[in-house]
């Protein structure tokens, strides 16, 4: 897990901005992934970061290829300051593992900037479902081997990677229902389509709070204080590892040094600032601060964590 830093207190200030001359116009923010998903994240700090370099600040949504479409056009962009990439864990560093033809490496062909939000992961089920714990789905699987299906946003993403993980653990024989993003697997766990999927429980905690879908144990270390009555895996003896989904900016590789450490401290006084981070908490997210040094170094950890995940699995994306 990545140390929470605190506030950096006057870190960035908009006269020394204008003088430095970026940002000279509004800065895009590129997310990989249809709208309705982590998405908000960047558009609930979208406000505060343009008060903050005194530019208005676009969220563009550029979904395909699991992220790597999004990913490209940032790879591409002039290296100014002025198009910045926000992303999940998917596409930073799980997708190296899991692309035949990768058209990029994220950790050399893109800067780290910032790690923002992280969120733990939670399975759901449907309430008229039969499946009240994480329990009832390894009892259901054993017995019905190949007919307990789950609800998968997209392939080779982190709930893709922790059902793998779960599946490797228990010998369990759980298929795939593939749909283009979390908003559409929400939508048919609810109805009763699908019977399950794996969700951050930023994304799905209007869901579970209302009762939609029914919470059966996070992915992370610890309960969370959104939804204490819901155990973790780990404390269920279901899982020994923590998997944490996490949001992090990137800019293009050549992107000036003063410029990035601009970005990464505007990044992280907005992610730390009240209003966000009581918006995040509420969520069931966590807002957070490091340093480009830190976040490259978690990524080459995350990294090597789902790449033998993968490999233990055979995932592959064409």
């Amino acid at each position: 897990m990545i140390a929470r830093r605190g506030l950096l207190a006057g870190a960035l200030a908009s006269p020394a901005l204008a003088q430095s001359g970026w940002p000279s116009r509004p800065v895009r923010i590129i997310v990989p992934s249809p709208t309705g998903a982590f998405d908000i994240y960047a558009r609930m700090m979208a406000p505060r970061l343009a008060e903050l370099w005194g530019q208005p600040v676009v969220v563009d949504n550029r979904p395909g290829a699991n992220g790597n479409i999004g990913m490209a056009e940032v790879q591409r962009a002039a290296p100014d300051g002025h198009t910045i990439l926000f992303a999940a864990v998917g596409s930073l560093s799980i997708n190296i593992s899991i692309y035949r033809n990768m058209p990029l490496d994220p950790i050399e062909d893109l800067a780290p900037v910032a790690i923002s939000v992280t969120s733990p992961m939670v399975w759901v089920a449907n309430p008229q479902s039969g499946l009240d714990s994480l329990q009832d789905v390894i009892t259901r699987a054993r017995a019905q081997p190949g007919l307990l299906p789950y609800a998968l946003p997209s392939s080779g993403t982190i709930n893709h990677l922790i059902v793998e993980a779960f599946k490797q653990r228990h010998d369990l024989d759980l298929p795939a229902v593939p749909y283009r993003g979390t908003a559409a697997a929400q939508v048919d766990v609810i109805a009763g389509q699908v019977p399950l999927m794996v969700d951050s429980l930023g994304a799905g905690f209007g869901h579970i709070s209302s009762g939609r879908m029914r919470a059966l144990a996070l992915t992370s270390r610890a309960r969370s204080p959104r939804v204490p009555a819901v155990p973790t895996a780990i404390e269920l003896g279901l899982e020994s590892r923590e998997y944490v989904a996490w949001y992090a900016y990137m800019a293009p590789k050549a992107t000036p040094p003063e410029t990035l450490a601009r970005l990464n401290a505007g990044f992280n006084q907005v992610a730390m600032g009240d209003e966000v981070a009581e918006r995040l908490r509420g969520m069931g997210a966590a807002p957070h601060a490091v340093t480009m040094a830190e976040q490259l170094a978690f990524m080459r950890a995350q990294r090597a964590q789902w790449g033998a995940i993968a490999r233990a699995g055979e995932v592959e994306v064409q």
